[in-house]
């Protein structure tokens, strides 16, 4: 296992600073660099695929020897992977974390090693024997970790779902991030503009609706210009006073209050302004030109990739703004990007997992779900569905994944509360099975302690017995619904891994650079779209067996918004 060279924070007692001030003699006498003929029998041992490697965070060390000419092979555990697997609602997935909690070992600390503030020095300035001390620590505990995790992984059935999915995922995600992908810098200095244009428009209507200049940003001028000035009716109290938080912003704008409203319009141009036009272009590496985000695979409870620095799984593409920043994502000269989207695939695997006679008809018979759902809830001919019949059934189709009950109903389709109770009866009256498939897993929770997905996938759910009301209901919504999401997380990254395997048995140029939940982008090679589009559609669409069929959409263009269908 690799050390890690950190940016963290020490002081000057370090274990450094203390063998640098005993011998200020001594020099630091690193070893040859890894592309050396000393280093040789190195190298070929980590890029030896027979020789299983034990790796904490491996994707990181992967990266890293990739930058120094190393192909890291072998990988065949993670600890922390195994951790995340084996309880993915754990406070931490660090190796200090699980050092200290499953061998009962506290590990010396980067800052205890390197110092912190003025006073640190650089990893490759530590003394020999330090730097030697603190990595072989790290291998130490990850190895022991390894022999810790693997009977926990085994007794709980678990071993398949890390093998199989989170341990092959790895090598896909190291690829992506190195890949990396493009944007418009032009574009995004000519939206920069616009979006600053159109902010300080905003901002002038909200100083004109107020009726005097105050620091938008600032929550007690808030306040006071909103419940002292204008009257407009306190919603929710927080300890300093008054909330303006968006849950109040949007309910005092459905009310009908104009300031509210562009309060959170400023909100979202500012956002997307600091987040995505100031950030993106800052954050382009230098020596490739394109941007490399990070994909977590130990975050997300239910299964989910996240992605950071940058955060390209939260790119916006409801409002016109936000897709014009989707625009600014381009592929390298002559080749095209490439979109594939499951269609509905929460929906789907709802009718999968609960096997509701009617849901599954309505999947298998094709054309447009929610319709079909509509004619069912209304009792009417599939013809006879108006607009507003569809977008009610739409609605309340998500909101049964999500578990949301009348009152959140009501407020997203602007309808009473007793109608929005009335209507949440009848979808469960038509869909009988899905009702008692939801109620089946918040039992199954209950004395299980947790839920799983078709993969085995786990997620501990302690909310169930807390005494709270609100707590409890949480933990409901919880059992109800990880079932679902984590197995559409399980599904995508089936399908990513069977991917790029099929790019290398081809020999394809074309990549995989982005994953966004239930959506995967590809930069193509010209001559190989038909081939790509055949292997990821199939590959998709068969990452497992279910009583309804996989849909998946494609679309191409010259940039990220042009591969979605208008």
């Amino acid at each position: 296992m690799l050390s890690k060279k950190k940016k963290t924070n020490g002081d000057s007692t370090s274990i450094a600073a203390r063998a640098l001030r005993q011998n200020r003699a001594t020099q630091v006498r690193n070893l040859p660099a890894l592309d050396s003929p000393e280093m040789k029998p190195l190298k070929d041992l980590l890029e030896d695929p027979s020789v299983r490697k034990t790796a904490q965070n491996g994707k990181f060390d992967q990266l890293a020897l990739r930058c120094a000419g190393v192909r890291l092979t072998g990988l065949d555990f993670d600890p922390m992977l195994a951790s995340y697997v084996l309880d993915p609602g754990r406070r931490s997935h660090g190796l200090d974390v699980l050092a200290l909690e499953f061998l009962d070992h506290t590990m010396t600390s980067y800052a205890d090693l390197c110092g912190k503030g003025r006073s640190a020095i650089p990893f490759d300035e530590c003394p020999v024997e330090a730097a030697r001390d603190y990595s072989c620590e790290e291998a130490d505990m990850a190895l022991r970790l390894r022999q810790v995790f693997e009977p926990q992984l085994e007794s709980h059935e678990l071993t398949r779902l890390l093998d199989g999915i989170e341990i092959p995922l790895i090598n896909v995600l190291a690829e992506m991030e190195w890949t990396g992908i493009a944007i418009d810098l032009p574009w995004f200095s000519s939206l920069k503009q616009r979006f600053q244009a159109e902010r300080e428009a905003v901002e002038k209507q909200i100083y004109e609706t107020a009726g005097t200049e105050f620091n938008i940003n600032s929550n007690p001028q808030l306040r006071e210009i909103l419940f002292d000035k204008l009257n407009l009716p306190i919603l929710k109290r927080t300890s300093t006073g008054p909330s303006t938080d968006a849950s109040v912003l949007t309910e005092l704008a459905e009310e009908g209050h104009v300031l509210p409203t562009l309060l959170m319009e400023y909100r979202e141009l500012s956002k997307l302004e600091n987040t995505y036009l100031d950030a993106l272009p800052r954050l382009v590496n230098p020596k490739t030109g394109r941007l490399h985000t990070s994909f977590n695979q130990t975050v997300a409870s239910t299964g989910r990739l996240s992605s950071g620095d940058p955060n390209l799984q939260n790119i916006p593409i409801r409002r016109e703004l936000g897709r014009d920043i989707r625009r600014g994502f381009i592929p390298r000269k002559n080749w095209q990007l490439m979109a594939a989207d499951y269609s509905q695939i929460e929906l789907r695997l709802l009718a999968h997992l609960s096997r509701d006679p009617a849901f599954v008809e309505a999947f298998q018979a094709g054309g447009d779900i929610h319709r079909q759902t509509a004619a069912l809830i209304f009792d009417v001919p599939l013809a006879d569905v108006t607009g507003t019949m569809r977008s009610r059934a739409k609605t309340i189709n998500f909101a049964t994944i999500y578990g949301q009950g009348p009152h959140a109903l009501s407020r997203q389709l602007g309808i009473e509360h007793a109608e929005a109770k009335e209507f949440i009866a009848r979808y469960f009256e038509r869909f009988q099975g899905v009702r008692n498939y939801l109620d089946a897993m918040v039992a199954f929770a209950r004395e299980n302690g947790y839920v799983q997905t078709i993969f085995g996938r786990r997620r501990y759910i302690p909310e169930l017995r807390e005494r709270n009301f609100n707590v409890r209901a949480f933990g409901e919504r919880v059992a109800a619904n990880s079932p679902i999401q984590g197995s559409a997380a399980d599904l995508i990254k089936i399908a990513m891994i069977r991917i790029d395997d099929g790019f290398r048995t081809k020999d394809l140029r074309s990549k995989m650079l982005l994953q966004v939940h239930d959506e995967l982008v590809f930069e193509v090679f010209p001559s190989e779209m038909d081939q790509v589009q055949e292997l990821v559609k199939y590959e998709m669409e068969h990452a497992a067996q279910l009583s309804v069929p996989l849909v998946v959409d494609l679309g191409v263009g010259k940039n990220w918004l042009d591969t979605k269908p208008s």
